[in-house]
């Protein structure tokens, strides 16, 4: 190999790193909203998986950015970087909602039946949660993948790309994210209401019960299987309206409306 046939190798090393940086640029969104989703969190897929996985996504968004590679070095990559983050933080948020609302679901169940005192080790986000609270989260996971949710948030990810693209700066007015905020809480306060105002409406039902035929009978001490017998029939509403949540919340949980919310915070 002659002097001169070192050049050619270099620059092809040096397009070739340039990719990889591009291509790390281009993933980082996908990457920050695996890491906030609870259906793809550190517990559900692994730390390497979940990069490689992001990077193979995302790896023909990056075959479509080649004209950013000769910028992509000092404030513009620090930059880039930062926004990128930022943009993958708020689809993060608005994807994960309706696993958090199963949960709170899960944990007001458990407090009005009594049973908050239980917790077990949630095993997709690793924290200590309710019981019901961790069957209402694997629940909206697994029908997550049932349903093609991840389909629908690629589809997302991907548009997103068209509306803030990779290397464009244009900040997200003040009063949309505001409306956002509020329409993502409002959405978690909704889905909560909703879903557990039936097993609410029943287990205050047993509480009445109980209460009157204590008071007709007053030497039996029924109070005393209230919590036992509201766990069960917590236990029973949750088999049987199982079927109906999955149903009640496809929309949410597979997450078909999420490009249409996303291009609305985008102002298109």
């Amino acid at each position: 190999m002659t002097p001169y046939d070192i050049f050619p190798l270099q620059h092809l090393g040096d397009e070739f790193i340039g990719f990889i940086v591009l291509l790390a640029l281009s993933s980082e969104r996908l990457l920050v909203i695996m890491t906030i989703l609870p259906a793809t969190a550190d517990n559900v897929m692994k730390g390497p998986m979940r990069s490689g996985a992001a990077a193979v996504w995302c790896l023909f968004v990056a075959g479509g950015q080649q004209a950013l590679m000769p910028q992509l070095h000092g404030a513009f990559l620090v930059i880039t970087c930062a926004k990128e983050a930022v943009i993958g933080l708020v689809l993060g948020i608005a994807a994960s909602t309706v696993f958090w609302a199963a949960e709170a679901i899960g944990t007001y169940v458990d407090d009005l039946a009594g049973f908050n005192n239980v917790q077990m080790q949630n095993p997709s986000s690793g924290t200590q949660t309710s019981l019901m609270a961790t069957l209402f989260g694997q629940l909206t996971i697994a029908s997550f993948w049932m349903l093609g949710g991840m389909t629908f948030l690629l589809g997302a990810l991907y548009e997103s790309y068209a509306w803030w693209p990779l290397g464009s700066f244009d900040p997200v007015p003040a009063p949309l994210l505001e409306a956002f905020a509020q329409a993502r809480i409002d959405m978690l306060m909704n889905m909560v209401a909703r879903i557990a105002t039936p097993m609410m409406a029943m287990l205050l039902l047993v509480d009445l019960g109980l209460a009157f035929v204590s008071r007709s009978a007053q030497k039996l001490d029924l109070m005393s299987v209230s919590q036992p017998l509201k766990g069960a029939i917590a236990v029973l509403i949750v088999a049987v309206l199982a079927g109906s949540f999955v149903s009640e919340m496809r929309g949410q949980i597979s997450l078909a409306g999420l490009a249409q919310q996303i291009k609305q915070l985008a102002g298109h």
